[in-house]
């Protein structure tokens, strides 16, 4: 036999590999490396195919013993997978022994394994989440947001330093405790209104057009990411520009210029409270599957891959920006953003394993008529056509994550519709 290995158990996630190669094997494949450089070397004073084997071996042998070492090494993991069954993520920790061609081929792989947790009391379970009741208030401060959107901006003569209540054309980056940055975004808003932070904008006053500052705050316990609660944030502001802003006025001719099929503004108002409730209903749904999800995760504890843990971090980073602009997930440090983003990204991948593994407990199946409502809510949502839509979301480079996504979608909802979920006022919720 090629190949034999052994395994060493570290822990529930991580295991030792060892493999030895049988010196025949070696042998061979050395002797066919050499001939096979032999036939194609081209060497000044000799005919193409004629090289000596001796000056093959003297001149190219330390190459030959990479190659066939690398080959060696990946064929006797693949062998070891299979033969002992092993579903692995990242990448091997490889500990080579001497390579010499006379002899075995030993090395030992530290290897990390996707979890199989047996997920257990997961249906017909009950859980309290917040509900938000949309009023008459909340219709009128969506029209108010709608007609700060449209406000006519006018650039302020005469004057060059921010002052409270200014519309502030601004490209911010933010770091969060000590890591880095992340790339600057375009923030034009009134200071004041804390749609950055109340706190920080107000440090943005006095600040004047082409000067940068870097205004610290510590995050609120009512921050809106409860992932950066408390924590120290520092926003880099760059001030481009100063504006005055004149609001349009509420009438019909304001309603019918939004392009949302509605006439008057009572016809707006009934368009946008149906809208902030399907809003409410989706943030419940999502919060209610956050909740059982949370529940699980608690209750079935499980080792995680650092290697899984450390690509989610990767991800989140680059999403959001803090790597700099147009940073790649491989390119990024893991260690920078560990202290942010750990918690967080651990818990995403355990709901991911979780799902994954109620849906293989349950048998759960991902049929024809799953991909098609997938896509044709992917084409509602986007406002395009289901033929375009399946274009996209079926090309080779997304077919993998859509048709995990339809899975994982499946038995979420084949959850959800054996969960008691009790609707809540918001703060009721957090009790």
């Amino acid at each position: 036999m090629d190949f034999q290995s052994s395994v060493q158990d570290i822990d529930e996630v991580t295991k030792k590999i060892t493999v030895v190669v049988g010196k025949s094997r070696v042998v061979k494949e050395y002797e066919d490396s050499v001939k096979q450089v032999g036939r194609t070397a081209r060497l000044d004073g000799f005919r193409p195919g004629k090289v000596p084997r001796k000056m093959v071996e003297r001149l190219m042998g330390d190459r030959i013993k990479f190659d066939i070492t690398n080959k060696l090494i990946n064929e006797g993991l693949r062998s070891a997978f299979e033969e002992h069954k092993l579903d692995t993520v990242g990448q091997p920790q490889i500990d080579l022994k001497d390579m010499e061609i006379a002899k075995d081929l030993e090395f030992t792989a530290v290897v990390e394994l996707y979890p199989q947790p047996a997920i257990s009391n997961y249906l017909n379970r009950s859980i309290k989440v917040g509900k938000k009741t949309i009023v008459d208030k909340d219709v009128e401060e969506a029209i108010s947001r709608i007609s700060e959107s449209r406000a006519e901006l006018k650039p302020i003569e005469g004057r060059t330093q921010a002052a409270l209540d200014d519309v502030a054309a601004l490209s911010v980056s933010v770091q969060i405790e000590e890591g880095e940055f992340s790339r600057p975004e375009p923030f034009v808003d009134q200071l004041g209104l804390g749609r950055l932070s109340k706190e920080a904008e107000e440090q943005f006053v006095g600040l004047s057009i082409g000067e940068s500052k870097d205004v610290t705050i510590v995050a609120k316990e009512d921050h809106p990411n409860e992932n950066l609660r408390g924590k120290k944030l520092t926003y880099r502001g760059n001030l481009h520009g100063l504006y005055s802003k004149t609001l349009p006025t509420l009438d019909d001719a304001f309603a019918k210029s939004l392009g949302m099929g509605v006439e008057t503004m009572d016809a707006l108002r009934a368009k946008v409270k149906e809208q902030l409730i399907q809003e409410a209903e989706d943030d419940a749904r999502g919060e209610s599957q956050s909740e059982l999800l949370n529940l699980l995760i608690k209750e079935n504890p499980f080792k995680v891959p650092s290697s899984l843990v450390d690509d989610e971090i990767r991800g989140l980073v680059a999403r959001y920006g803090f790597a700099g602009k147009g940073a790649q997930p491989e390119s990024i440090d893991v260690s920078l953003f560990r202290p942010q983003f750990e918690e967080v990204a651990t818990n995403r991948i355990r709901s991911a394993i979780i799902i994954d593994r109620i849906g293989s407990q349950e048998e759960i199946k991902v049929e024809d008529s799953d991909r098609e409502a997938m896509i044709e809510k992917v084409a509602n949502q986007n406002g395009t056509t289901v033929e375009a839509a399946k274009k996209a979301l079926l090309d080779k480079s997304r077919i993998m994550s859509f048709l995990l996504e339809v899975r994982r979608t499946k038995i979420l909802d084949f959850l959800m519709a054996k969960t008691k979920v009790d609707f809540v006022k918001p703060e009721e919720a957090k009790k």
